[in-house]
């Protein structure tokens, strides 16, 4: 049975990032969710307890470690999800298996598909999954709250520092403008560069990267070795101003409700630059 704060409720319909319609009867009461930033979403709403299944990767909050995983990014047990008894399953639309996603549909096991393009999405599939778990009230407060921390990081910089985001070293990649990281980059009063690529993962040559004079450069990850790789090429500005900052790469990476905490860095790495 469902616990203190999670109502019983008629009929409940949302429409996911997909356009599509997921309707309860009831508030789900066994979830399984498919991505980590979905995980941390249940949590997010008081959901947690209702989770019955997750994939490797799920370690925030730090209980999340202890629940039962039906899978990983190398492949989903489709028997590992049915044996949990679900009756949702958070799904991420790009991220899972299309494959995984079809069969569950066939079985008549209710799927709601989380693909935040922008940073709005977030707060609405806080919204969603609060709605869908029986915590309306939670997850309309964690999406408020969302949405007012983001009208909060909002800056301005006069000029917008030219901004150079690190996915890969070798090859040197980026994000193109149909990305969250641009997005942020943007609202933190950044410019950021190759964003009119016409992939979503550009590869970026360096006559051109050079030729852009990057005046900041971020990327994500655990340490600053990263930074190695740039230390000799003071024909960047951002190289000779020391304008090089290393992300939280869970932060910067899940679109889930932590990614404000990514906000909050790129908007700190763009005013100190700017200084």
């Amino acid at each position: 049975m469902l616990s203190g704060s999670v109502s019983a409720a008629a009929a409940i319909d949302v429409v996911d990032d997909s356009g599509r319609h997921v309707a309860l009867v009831r508030p789900a009461e066994r979830i399984v969710a498919l991505a980590p930033h979905l995980v941390e979403m249940a949590y997010a709403v008081g959901a947690g307890s209702q989770l019955v299944g997750v994939i490797d990767g799920s370690d925030f909050p730090p209980v999340a470690t202890q629940l039962d995983r039906v899978g990983s990014y190398r492949g989903i047990s489709l028997e590992a999800i049915i044996a949990k008894r679900p009756d949702l399953v958070l799904v991420w639309g790009s991220g899972t298996p299309t494959e995984v996603i079809q069969r569950l549909t066939a079985l008549k096991i209710p799927v709601y598909r989380s693909e935040p393009r922008h940073l709005a999405q977030i707060a609405d599939d806080l919204r969603d999954i609060g709605r869908l778990s029986g915590h309306e009230s939670a997850g309309q407060e964690a999406a408020q709250a969302f949405r007012q921390a983001l009208v909060d990081s909002r800056q301005s910089l006069t000029p917008p520092p030219r901004v150079f985001y690190q996915l890969g070293q070798s090859p040197l990649t980026t994000l193109a403008g149909g990305q969250i990281v641009t997005q942020i980059i943007r609202r933190c009063g950044g410019e950021p560069l190759f964003a009119d690529a016409p992939v979503l993962v550009p590869q970026i040559g360096w006559e051109s990267l050079v030729e852009s004079q990057p005046q900041v450069i971020l990327a994500a990850g655990d340490d600053d070795d990263w930074k190695g790789f740039w230390r000799s090429h003071d024909e960047l500005p951002a190289v000779r101003d020391g304008a090089l900052y290393t992300l939280d790469p869970d932060a910067i990476s899940r679109p889930g409700p932590r990614m404000i905490e990514g906000v909050r860095e790129v908007c700190h790495a763009l005013m100190d630059a700017a200084k």
